[in-house]
């Protein structure tokens, strides 16, 4: 008899738990190997895991070490430099504005400061560029490394997965695993991550949603043979098809105070830092639709990390209208993304949001995928709502990810706050002449049939 597999799963945030733990990939592992999951968050963020998968596993909750001074700072001139040069291999100067200095202490406004200084020139040349990343890597603790070498010693996973690849501290588990030749694979985050040069750990392999963003780990990180980069999609997108879990219209609306015989409209909300400027869209929308009150209803769904108080005027002014349904996550703490977790509810939520709205509208989220599974137009908001000379739209869909809708009409785009009525109005009277290729774009960025991702990555895994 085959003895079983072990994969051990690190988990840096909540949204690991959502995409992948929820998700079907468990259900194609969970018979075919003990699972062990490590996660700087506490064991109640995988009760819902446990719980729908009816499996048990073992936990460990780990504390990541920060990085020395040497080994960020290398790190971070490595990665402005790689800025620099995916800006110019893509003619595309957005792409440096994923370099964001920090705002919080003098030491961290001089790390930065230096590792652009340093980065510029290992720029000039890409050979200079891996140099520094393995200098940083050098530059780890051994004591850091030996640690996870004797807990990996101890637990002996065959394999180990790591549900994104934008977080330093993991690196001296890589590292471990690699000296025990433990095989380790990484999944890159989203749609949008490869060209912002957030690849912070390096591993066996690496899992990406569609062949575009093969192409482009082929672009970006040369060094990175192709058949360590494997094509397997991403399961986020197979819980919208099943239909069990959608409500009746009636059910949705009476749970979330809706009425149920007006139209819905879906508002996604983006975090601060990519729309600082979304509660004024918001008071757009509400003004421009508010002569079809008797018609139309609002739904604003928030980012799951932004909790703050920018919406609020809007909602009381256009309560009733507006309806806020926050995400269903547990928010502990105002750490980010690595603070925050879904609760399985969430997902339901999310659906059944997609499902029964019309449309959804935002400042180009993903979310336009989302409502595309059920073949639902989205409108991409375009114009400038506030004078901020460092912030505009322009930049904003400029940016490179967006470039995988040349030639597709895969969104609707609202030029200016007084075309916002007539587009919602069209995309009602004629849903289907509205963004045409909103399914071949969707297909261009997640591997299809969606339904076998799933499957794709636990046969990785195992």
């Amino acid at each position: 008899m085959l003895k079983k597999k072990h994969i051990l799963f690190l988990v840096p945030d909540g949204v690991g738990i959502k995409n992948y733990l929820y998700s079907n990939v468990i259900s194609h592992l969970k018979n075919d190997a003990k699972i062990t999951i490590w996660s700087p968050l506490p064991i109640e963020a995988f009760d819902d895991v446990k719980r729908i998968h009816k499996i048990d596993f073992d936990y460990q909750q780990i504390i990541l070490k920060p990085e020395n001074s040497y080994s960020r700072i290398y790190r971070e001139a490595a990665t402005y430099a790689r800025l620099i040069v995916n800006s110019k291999l893509q003619n595309n100067r957005t792409i440096l504005t994923n370099w964001r200095r920090p705002n919080y202490s003098y030491k961290a406004k001089l790390l930065y400061r230096c590792a652009e200084v340093l980065g510029k020139y290992l720029s000039k040349k890409y050979s200079r560029i891996l140099k520094y990343e393995k200098k940083s890597i050098e530059k780890i603790p051994e004591n850091f490394i030996n640690a996870y070498v004797k807990d990996l010693e101890e637990i002996k996973p065959s394999a180990i997965f790591i549900t994104h690849q934008r977080v330093a501290g993991l690196m001296p588990i890589c590292i471990a695993a690699n000296k025990l030749k433990i095989k380790t694979t990484t999944t890159i985050f989203s749609w949008d991550n490869l060209p912002k040069a957030r690849l912070a750990v390096n591993t066996d392999y690496y899992l990406v949603w569609s062949q575009w963003m093969k192409e482009e780990m082929n672009a970006y990180y040369p060094e990175i043979s192709e058949n360590r980069v494997l094509l397997v999609g991403t399961p986020q997108f197979e819980f919208y098809l099943d239909d069990n879990r959608i409500e009746t219209r009636l059910e949705f609306a009476k749970q979330y105070g809706l009425d149920s015989n007006k139209k819905w409209i879906c508002f996604s909300g983006d975090d601060i830092t990519t729309s600082p400027y979304d509660h004024l869209f918001l008071r757009d929308i509400a003004k421009a639709l508010y002569s079809e009150k008797d018609n139309i209803q609002i739904i604003f769904r928030r980012c799951p990390v932004d909790f703050s108080d920018r919406y609020d005027d809007s909602l009381k002014e256009y309560n009733g209208f507006i309806v806020s349904i926050d995400p269903i996550w547990n928010v502990e703490s105002e750490t980010g993304w690595v603070g925050f977790f879904p609760k399985y509810d969430d997902i339901n939520m999310q659906i059944n949001l997609a499902y029964h709205c019309d449309l959804v509208m935002n400042l180009g989220s993903t979310m336009a995928i989302d409502f595309a599974t059920f073949n639902k137009p989205c409108l991409y908001l375009n114009y400038n709502p506030s004078d901020d000379s460092s912030w505009s739209t322009e930049i904003i869909y400029n940016f490179q990810h967006f470039r995988s809708m040349k030639g597709l009409n895969a969104v609707a785009r609202v030029n200016d706050k007084s075309e916002l009525l007539k587009a919602v109005l069209r995309t009602f009277e004629s849903p289907n002449e509205i963004a045409t290729d909103r399914k071949a774009w969707m297909q261009k960025i997640v591997l299809h049939p969606i339904d076998e991702n799933s499957a794709k990555i636990a046969k990785v895994l195992l």
